[in-house]
């Protein structure tokens, strides 16, 4: 029994770096004449390929006055071509026209302040051209497209620093994935425009308005970020998502969407030396875009006081902290990933085991080592909601002191290996392909040097160290470099 515990320990222990180097022997790295990017991992489990296109494209792209047109051009590329969704094309252009030369009026009426009667007028010409734009084209064509031929996961989202489209298709099914994604490249229709711009303000809604945990987090990282982009709302503001047009969305989607700031990666069953030919066929026939443009981001300025905010919400008190810190490849920052997990991953974690278990003065905490975005210093972030009858400045006051800790104290050994055990857990995860493998290959490959970099990061974790810990805890956890967003129940209570 004995030796068979040690057989299995060892598997436990070899298993992550042989498949680590049997997934990095098997991954083909191409690169287009046009300067699409293009991983693939084969993998004959099963009859499915997993894609993955990402673009380098998210909210800190976006000129101000458009907050969240990232996010609404992420909608519109589900929305088809002249090809994909048209039952007259000649027909529909002219309606989408229509619809562009209404709205136009009616823009220019409101701005001269018009009568109400022309408004009323102008309004009615708008809504009847949609409808009649509505009527020569199928609704949601690609959804629809991939549907019929055994889609699964068909998804898209946007961050501040990134926008991606995942989907995973029969690998019968490659031909008809590329001609889909090469022609909405480049044809890509925007039609129902403004019923989608409806539809965003309604997630807005939900998400952010409606939503206290929403609600809390845009006034925090208002509060946190006062010159980047990563203090705007992902989503935008009411007014902006009111004033969407489409000339504005299709410059932005003609401005970025191009295959040189991107990566498409494809994991399942394929064979590469062969479908490479058909990825070239008709992702190669989409032209190189211009480079990503220099936006002259600024910025955010170092931080030299305690900045706090609230909002009033009927809702369950809950208290949102952050603290400013560098992102990857900085040492520094897989440091705080380090203190990521010491902090709240597992029942057995530093703040769960004090906060919800031992004192029972919170219903849950959490945190994390990347907010809101990577591409830019970003906030080692902690949440925590109290049980009545504590109060966030209990929660306040009790992680303030597990911080402290992290100051004074050295992280034991064991509580090291817990967390190298869990990284490798992670890793584990990620190494066994499917979608979030593929995920995974183009983060690395679009933002962080390489995909090669996915299978060195295990190491750095690894050699951290209980002072290095110390040292960060100290530089980055100090009052001067605090965010505290707190919501308080309508009523009074915290």
């Amino acid at each position: 029994m004995v030796k068979k515990l040690v057989w299995l320990l060892l598997l436990v222990l070899l298993l992550p770096g042989a498949l680590a180097q049997q997934l990095r022997e098997q991954i083909r790295k191409y690169t287009l004449e046009n300067g699409l990017r293009v991983l693939m991992v084969p993998d004959k489990t099963a009859p499915v390929i997993h894609f993955n296109l990402m673009f380098d494209v998210g909210g800190v792209d976006e000129a101000p006055g458009l907050g969240g047109i990232a996010h609404m051009v992420e909608h519109m590329a589900f929305k088809g071509t002249p090809s994909i969704g048209s039952l007259d094309w000649p027909r529909e252009k002219a309606a989408l026209e229509a619809i562009d030369k209404a709205r136009a009026e009616l823009d220019r009426a409101i701005a001269s302040r018009a009568s109400q009667g022309e408004i009323e007028r102008l309004t009615a010409a708008f809504n009847q051209a949609r409808e009649e734009a509505k009527k020569l084209a199928l609704p949601n064509a690609i959804d629809q497209l991939f549907t019929n031929n055994g889609e699964q996961g068909l998804n898209a989202s946007t961050g501040y620093d990134r926008t991606d489209y995942r989907v995973s298709l029969p690998s019968n099914r490659l031909e008809l994935y590329l001609r889909v994604y090469a022609d909405v490249l480049l044809n890509a229709v925007f039609r129902s425009f403004y019923e989608e711009a409806d539809v965003v303000l309604e997630e807005r809604r939900q998400r952010s308005e409606n939503d206290p945990n929403g609600a809390l987090s845009e006034a925090f990282l208002r509060a946190a970020f006062q010159v980047h982009p990563y203090g705007r709302p992902l989503i935008g503001s009411r007014e902006e998502i009111q004033g969407y047009r489409v000339d504005k969305a299709m410059e932005f989607w003609k401005t970025h969407y191009h295959p040189n700031r991107a990566v498409l990666v494809l994991v399942g069953d394929v064979e590469p030396e062969r479908d490479i030919q058909l990825v070239r066929r008709y992702m190669g026939a989409v032209p190189r875009g211009p480079e990503r443009p220099n936006l002259n981001i600024p910025a955010e300025p170092p931080q030299t006081a305690e900045r706090r905010t609230s909002i009033e919400y009927n809702a369950q008190p809950s208290l949102l902290i952050g603290f400013h810190k560098p992102t990857y490849p900085n040492r520094e920052a897989y440091v705080m990933d380090v203190i990521d997990s010491i902090l709240t991953e597992g029942r057995t974690s530093r703040l769960f085991r004090r906060l919800v278990i031992q004192e029972q003065a919170a219903l849950n905490v959490s945190s994390s080592s990347a907010s809101p975005g990577f591409r830019y210093p970003n906030l080692f972030t902690i949440s925590a909601q109290p049980r009545a009858p504590r109060t966030t400045q209990d929660l306040e006051r009790l992680i303030y002191e597990e911080l402290e800790r992290l100051k004074n104290e050295p992280v034991s050994p064991q509580e090291l290996q817990k967390v190298r055990n869990q990284t490798r857990a992670a890793y584990l995860r990620v190494l066994q392909g499917g979608p979030g493998l593929a995920q995974a290959l183009a983060f690395y490959e679009l933002f962080f040097g390489g995909y090669q970099r996915i299978f060195e990061e295990e190491a750095i974790y690894n050699t951290i160290t209980a002072e290095e810990i110390q040292q960060a805890a100290r530089k980055y956890f100090t009052p001067q470099n605090r965010t505290v967003a707190t919501l308080i129940s309508r009523g009074g209570s915290r």
